[in-house]
């Protein structure tokens, strides 16, 4: 509590969406909130979500002013805002500009200084963290329908794999279970339970540990019944420069290969290494590397495959790039130069797009028509693995495509496999992302700080509207010391500098991935793009656990299960919303005839951007796209694009009609 300088601030003005809306801001211990009269709900924004701020001298509208110092005509949705304005200069204000990993971007207009620096303040002090601990997820009380669920029992190793068509249980199955990493001391990043052939011993994979960086050893991730076929998945080699082997880890291979022997056919398998040439064999000179065809041929039979995926630097580039060309002016609804976004460098994330598309493709042609099994890795094998192997499945198997069968797809491939979601999300933040631009400017020279913390008089309510807010707790607090004792515990301070160096949105990555999967066959997914859409929301939201930490080993030891709720609670429980009313089973689908194609393949000419996602309109982000769905004409129509923008922000705030904004729809 002692982090929020102000706590409350009135006559505040938020932009977003090209909307101004007059009200009131407040700054709670896990979210930002603002309300109004004019809006329907609250706003509520979760400090874990925040990118960038910046705190600038002037209005929020100093963007929009011509060459002459003007603004546009009719720039105010409301005659009581334009004479707010244009009473006051622009140049008497303080603003602070939020950007949100999930997209939203919205402006504070602020006329009292010193309101402005402490809001500044206190942000930074709520968003940059010390310890995981410190996040929403541990106070967080489920709502009444989420309680009746529990997510942390979704996934099931030895479940899973018998409904693929495995009985690890079985002498006669050709794979078993290992508990060799049940303590996590043989691979600290690795599930506790670790898939294998059969014939390989817990001592022979000891040595191979060593020979594979962070000790990742190739183990099977997914069984193909219908082609008897294997994904199996690592991190890199490690023979260096000096070109070392291990035969322990060459047999784990082979055995992972000869799992399901086709004795007519030549096998096709393949070694898959998701990089860039050039990167894995720069890796050598640090040890690591990638697999010598002389070692890992295995008489023909397996071949090396180079995917050119690049690392997470350049896909973090690539989006910053975009953010901060095209984006960064969404609070203002400033229109996109959709020209420059499809050539050049604002094309490089539609390209990573289709490159991760097309390696999809060749692989699962590979394992449906040649009968390959495939080792992936990447270099590590916690990001580009991860995504490459989560894509292929989903094209093969249509219940990763159904809603429980894709969350199970992201605990297995995703959360049990390590991939480093705490570090890659950057949820403790830094303070390298807080910009004051006001330095030097002279402010706060015209007001003082406002010392209103009286919260009693407001009664708001949660996100979903169905649980008393955490305002509401904060006013109570005075009667609740217990909550007042954990509160106050959870910011307890220490002096930390931190990088947001390895932060990537390499899941947000796969999941547009799965949103041109969804669009191309929107009979074939049973959720819709908005529980995509939601699921980038939860990534950063902090408000349940299951995206905390780096690992399961992680988790485990800070009590992940018991102390926070699964963020698959919140979307069992709200199941109606997020299933796609178009969907077909796959009896539907493709009948009861077991050899009928149930698989699918992207369509690379129909790659497009994810424009819900980035709160703008279909039209303005692709324009003309090739046609999606046969039952409409063009894309817009496709993309539910009509109207104007003021209107779809007017949609997307809540706003009630008698207040603001009615002579924007030239109504009385």
């Amino acid at each position: 509590m002692e982090y929020i300088k102000i706590a409350r601030v009135e006559n505040v003005l938020l932009h977003r969406k090209g909307l101004i809306i007059q009200g009131t801001l407040h700054l709670t211990t896990h979210h930002l909130i603002f309300t109004s009269n004019c809006l329907s709900k609250e706003f509520w924004f979760s400090y874990p979500t925040i990118a960038s701020v910046f705190k600038n001298v002037g209005s929020t509208l100093i963007t929009k002013l011509d060459k002459k110092g003007d603004l546009p005509q009719n720039e105010y949705n409301s005659e009581a805002l334009r004479t707010y304005y244009e009473d006051k200069d622009l140049w008497s204000f303080i603003n602070i500009k939020i950007i949100g990993k999930d997209y939203t971007i919205f402006s504070l207009d602020f006329l009292n200084d010193r309101e402005a620096k402490d809001v500044y303040e206190s942000l930074l002090k709520l968003t940059v963290l010390d310890e995981v601990s410190q996040l929403y997820a541990f106070i967080y009380s489920p709502t009444d329908a989420e309680s009746h669920f529990n997510g942390w029992n979704l996934y099931n190793v030895e479940v899973e794999f018998k409904r693929q068509g495995l009985r690890l249980d079985s002498a006669e199955c050709p794979w078993r279970i290992s508990t060799i990493n049940q303590d996590y001391k043989f691979s600290p990043t690795y599930p506790s339970l670790l898939v294998v052939p059969q014939q390989i011993s817990d001592t022979l994979l000891r040595h191979a540990a060593k020979f594979r960086s962070q000790e990742r050893i190739p183990v099977l991730t997914y069984y193909y019944s219908k082609t008897k076929c294997c994904i199996a998945r690592s991190a890199q080699p490690l023979p260096g420069l000096t070109k070392q082997r291990s035969v322990q880890d060459e047999k784990l291979v082979s055995e992972i290969f000869q799992s399901f022997p086709h004795p007519t056919l030549r096998e096709k398998n393949i070694i898959v290494d998701a990089r860039p040439t050039a990167n894995a064999m720069a890796q050598a000179a640090l040890g690591g590397g990638t697999e010598s065809t002389d070692y890992y041929n295995f008489n023909k039979t397996c071949s090396r495959m180079f995917l050119g995926i690049d690392n997470i630097h350049v896909m973090s580039d690539s989006m910053n790039y975009i953010v901060d060309n095209f984006l960064l002016d969404g609070d203002l609804n400033i229109p996109i130069d959709k020209a420059n976004l499809s050539t050049g460098k604002p094309s490089s994330w539609v390209r990573h797009i289709k490159l991760l598309l097309s390696s999809t493709e060749t692989l699962v042609k590979s394992i449906i028509f040649n009968k390959s099994s495939i080792l992936i890795h990447c270099s590590d094998g916690w990001d580009r693995t991860s995504q490459v192997c989560s894509l292929i499945q989903l094209c093969l198997e249509p219940y990763y495509r159904t809603i429980d069968g894709f969350m199970i797809l992201i605990e297995k491939d995703w959360l049990s496999f390590g991939h480093k979601f705490q570090e890659r999300s950057g949820i403790l933040s830094s303070e390298s992302v807080f910009h004051d631009n006001t330095m030097g400017f002279g402010v706060l020279s015209n007001g003082n700080a406002q010392n209103d913390t009286d919260l009693n008089s407001t009664s708001l309510f949660g996100k979903d509207g169905n649980e008393l807010s955490e305002l509401d707790t904060m006013a109570n607090s005075v009667l609740n010391s217990d909550l007042m004792n954990k509160v106050s515990g959870h910011f307890k301070r220490k002096k930390i500098k931190r990088t947001m160096k390895f932060a990537s949105p390499i899941f947000q990555q796969f999941l547009d991935c799965v949103y041109q999967l969804l669009i191309q066959n929107p009979a074939l997914f049973e959720f819709n793009e908005r529980f995509l859409r939601r699921l980038v929301y939860h990534l950063y939201s902090c408000q349940y656990g299951t995206f905390l930490y780096n690992s399961e080993k992680e988790r485990i030891e800070n009590d992940v299960m018991v102390r926070t709720r699964s963020v698959w609670d919140y979307f069992k429980s709200r199941r109606a919303e997020f299933t796609n009313k178009d969907y077909r089973t796959s009896q539907q689908q493709v009948g009861e005839d077991e050899d009928d194609v149930d698989w699918i393949l992207p369509d690379l000419n129909k790659v497009q951007w994810w424009w819900q996602l980035y709160g703008r309109k279909c039209s303005e982000m692709n324009g003309p796209v090739a046609v999606i769905n046969n039952d409409h004409k063009n894309a817009d129509s496709n993309c539910v694009d009509q109207g104007t923008p003021q209107k779809d922000a007017v949609k997307g705030m809540g706003i009630k009609f008698p207040m603001f904004g009615l002579e924007l729809f030239g109504k009385k």
